[in-house]
């Protein structure tokens, strides 16, 4: 997770990275995936725990994106 988390800090501080640079970042996460998933299934790491992991990954990864522009969240709707 450290080394993920480096290279999306990394990147968010870029003046002007391509879109194709987070790809081996995106190829990292899906490991990091699966690693946690076999922790969880091991019973080394509760489910909880993995959740977040997993979360936090996908959060930061978006981030970026959003920081960037290559990925703007859709207006949510008020349901009132």
């Amino acid at each position: 997770m450290r080394k993920i988390l480096e290279a999306l800090e990394v990147l968010r501080k870029k003046f002007d990275p391509q879109a194709e640079k987070i790809v081996p970042i995106e190829k990292l996460i899906r490991e990091a995936y699966s690693i946690i998933d076999k922790a969880v299934r091991a019973g080394t790491l509760y489910r909880n725990t993995g959740a977040n992991r997993k979360s936090r990954l996908a959060r930061r990864k978006k981030l970026v994106e959003i920081h960037h522009g290559w990925y703007t969240p859709a207006a949510s709707e008020v349901i009132v």
